[in-house]
């Protein structure tokens, strides 16, 4: 009986959390010293991202039929990953205003965290909407691939897919073969998911040893604010897939369990992509739109960025003494709707987004978010985890938006249905 119990990927996860924490705390350098292990399973699974993408939204695509029912879901995701996000931005907005979790807390100094600071500003984010467009395109087709940025692979797996819809009666061996792809990258990604518990060992420990449990207690009111407006988000978010899809919250909680352990974990939504797909498909939601919004859900639906980023603000501002206005306060909002999507494909760059809002309108002192790097590790498991369930919620209400019909009460997939997921 424990044995079986001990075999649910869930219960392997929590145990790796629980001892990293518990030996960052205990023996910080050590800690310190188990980085690479965070490091190493993060790398590993993110090099399976890019072929992922690539081959589900070939699939989607080509799964429409034709360009307009690609063209209709496309922009159905659009206009509900924009409503998503300005009812992240509210979220966060009310549970800052309740909470205030800025006043009288003292700022650290922060030539103690210049040095991280530096390394995450070195992922560069997306400045405009000029940069959005040449970050798109690649210098070659397949350093699309390579690159480690999303935006490319979005571009030549959309121009391969309406290629594909151009030559359909040629293209049946190619379709096939990307079909049989997508199967053989499932069942990688089955294998690496299993060290997961590893790399979640690794992270934790390295971020308790590197600040210690006593810095990141402070601000303990800073994350739990973030998580409460994260929480109203999800909240809303599954109440709507409840009262579109009669998909019980319950339901979706047994069917995700798993892949919300891994991700609390790992604070990557990148790593159980596949896994994501698989079990919305599970649901009733069909490849072809599943295929698209997911995918696209990763780079423009990063509701938990836009949580993050007007908590963040609100409580910097506290911090710093600066009193905003309410025409500032929308005009925050507003420039978030374009800057939570600046850190689109990197993983854990949600401060990076951070960091370019509060340059584009400095209000706020940049240097005062150095604070923030102590906690960001946990920050961005709640940022990661509310953008999961919002790329979910999504996928299931473009599928109900599509007419499709889907399963009410669909059994979960368990530890007996990993295998068949690898297998897909």
């Amino acid at each position: 009986m424990i044995l079986a119990i001990l075999r649910r990927l869930y219960v392997q996860m929590l145990i790796g959390i629980a001892a990293g924490v518990l030996v960052g705390w205990l023996w910080p350098r050590l800690g310190v010293e188990l980085a690479p292990l965070g490091v190493a399973f993060v790398k590993a699974m993110r090099m399976m991202v890019p072929p992922v993408i690539f081959c589900t939204i070939v699939e989607g695509i080509v799964g429409q039929g034709e360009a307009r029912g690609v063209g209709r879901t496309l922009l159905r995701s659009i206009a509900l990953f924009l409503a998503i996000t300005a009812v992240a931005l509210l979220c966060g907005l009310i549970a800052v205003t309740l909470f205030k979790p800025g006043q009288g807390l003292d700022i650290p100094p922060p030539s103690l965290a210049l040095e991280e600071m530096q390394r995450q500003l070195g992922v560069r984010g997306i400045a405009g909407p000029g940069d959005f467009l040449i970050r798109m395109i690649p210098e070659t087709l397949f350093s699309a691939f390579t690159s480690g940025d999303v935006l490319p692979v979005l571009l030549v797996a959309g121009l391969v897919g309406f290629g594909l819809l151009q030559i359909r009666d040629h293209a049946q061996p190619l379709i096939r073969g990307i079909e049989a792809l997508t199967k053989l990258q499932f069942a990688i990604f089955g294998f690496l998911i299993r060290t997961a518990p590893v790399g979640a060992f690794g992270a934790l420990a390295f971020t308790v040893g590197t600040y210690g449990l006593e810095f990141i207690g402070s601000l303990s009111l800073m994350i739990a604010t973030l998580a409460t407006g994260c929480l109203m988000l999800a909240i809303t978010l599954l109440t709507c897939v409840r009262i579109t899809t009669g998909l019980r919250i319950r339901t979706l909680g047994s069917t995700f369990r798993d892949e919300i352990i891994v991700v609390l974990g790992t604070s990557s939504t990148e790593v159980v992509l596949p896994r994501l797909i698989a079990k919305l498909e599970t649901l009733g939601c069909p490849r072809s739109i599943v295929g698209l919004t997911v995918p696209l859900g990763y780079t423009l639906n990063l509701a938990g960025t836009a949580v993050y980023l007007i908590v963040a603000t609100m409580f910097l501002a506290e911090v710093t003494g600066h009193d905003l206005s309410a025409g500032r306060i929308v005009a925050y909002l507003a420039l978030m709707l374009v800057t939570s999507k600046a850190a689109a494909g990197i993983t854990g760059s949600g401060f990076s987004a951070l960091l370019l809002t509060l340059s584009v309108m400095p209000d706020v002192p940049i240097a005062s978010a150095a604070m923030l790097i102590a906690v960001d590790r946990f920050l961005s498991e709640i940022r990661a985890i509310t953008s999961g369930v919002a790329n979910v919620s999504a996928s299931l209400l473009i599928s109900r938006w599509s007419g499709v019909v889907l399963a009410p009460h669909a059994p979960s997939v368990g530890e007996e249905g990993e295998q068949a997921v690898g297998r897909r």
